[in-house]
């Protein structure tokens, strides 16, 4: 079963964002869905063509919907929510004090993105609906899914304890989290979703909904053949270079699959712009992989 929020990391360069907007794309065939864009960029949300801000969401179509999240937002709505004397709130993020507070505790705002997340799978689980995280690359991505333990330690009681114990609890649950890992047919991808994929199980308890194996090419050409035209320099090396990554393609779903992970093959889109067209070429293996009935 898929958990309601599915939360899409990846090496940089792997296609992290696209990915996401593709499988927003493929859950919203059968379910309403959210992209929510953690990007600054708004990378997924462009590819959509819709460019959300401020926390706003933006309807794609009738199944399908954007949002932009930013820390600051997150920390802005957190301080209305404990704090519903708008005059008051408002003085207390303006303040002095509080911007010194914010600063002397880094992780505070990873936190509150966590609790949106945690908001946002209810949510989707009351209205039978999906949500989709372009989240940020690996190494940020484990440091902010590491936010609701670092806070749990930094407050042993009180509040903000047990606000912790309740988004560990989220991440923990497979029902309502999970994240899918974008790889490319690259060594140092592989290795890096490999290592992501360690952490997300042994160090969080968190569960691996799949690794999109993206730009995956088909070989075209055998060894022999390739020999054959070996005098036509340029093209001979296009081919070897063709047969090789989709020999590296096939080694990597070896090696993530004898880690328990699913994989699931994405082609080679060779355009030099990505729409909706080219989104719904990708959602197809999405949507048959992580079909629910």
């Amino acid at each position: 079963m898929l958990p309601r929020l599915i939360f899409v990391t990846g090496k940089g360069g792997t296609g992290k964002s696209t990915v996401a907007a593709a499988l927003a794309v493929a859950l919203a065939r059968t379910h309403p869905a959210t992209l929510a864009d953690l990007d600054q960029r708004l990378s997924a949300a462009r590819i959509l063509g819709v460019a959300p801000n401020g926390g706003a969401t933006v309807a794609v179509d009738e199944r399908l919907e954007v949002a932009a999240l930013t820390p600051r937002a997150e920390l802005e709505a957190f301080i209305h929510r404990i704090v519903p004397l708008r005059p008051v709130s408002r003085r207390m993020l303006k303040s002095r004090t509080f911007a010194y507070v914010t600063a002397a505790l880094p992780g505070l705002e990873a936190f509150l993105m966590l609790e949106r997340l945690r908001l946002m799978a209810g949510r989707a689980a009351l209205e039978n609906r999906y949500a989709v995280i372009d989240a940020p690359a690996s190494g940020s991505a484990l440091e902010l899914l590491s936010a609701a333990q670092a806070a749990g330690n930094l407050a042993p009681i009180g509040t903000l304890n047990r606000l912790a114990a309740a988004a560990d609890e989220f991440l923990r649950d497979p029902h309502r989290f999970g994240a899918l890992l974008t790889v490319r047919p690259e060594e140092l991808a592989l290795r890096e979703a490999l290592e992501t994929a360690a952490a997300l199980r042994d160090r969080l308890g968190i569960r691996c909904v799949a690794a999109a194996l993206n730009g995956v090419v088909d070989a075209l050409f055998a060894p022999a053949e390739i020999a054959k035209i070996h005098r036509l320099g340029a093209h001979a090396r296009m081919a070897e270079r063709r047969r090789a990554t989709a020999e590296f393609a096939a080694r990597a779903r070896l090696e993530l699959e004898r880690e328990g992970i699913t994989v699931i093959e994405l082609p080679m889109l060779f355009r030099e712009t990505l729409g909706r067209t080219e989104l719904e070429t990708l959602a197809d293996p999405l949507a048959a992989a992580l079909h629910e009935p």
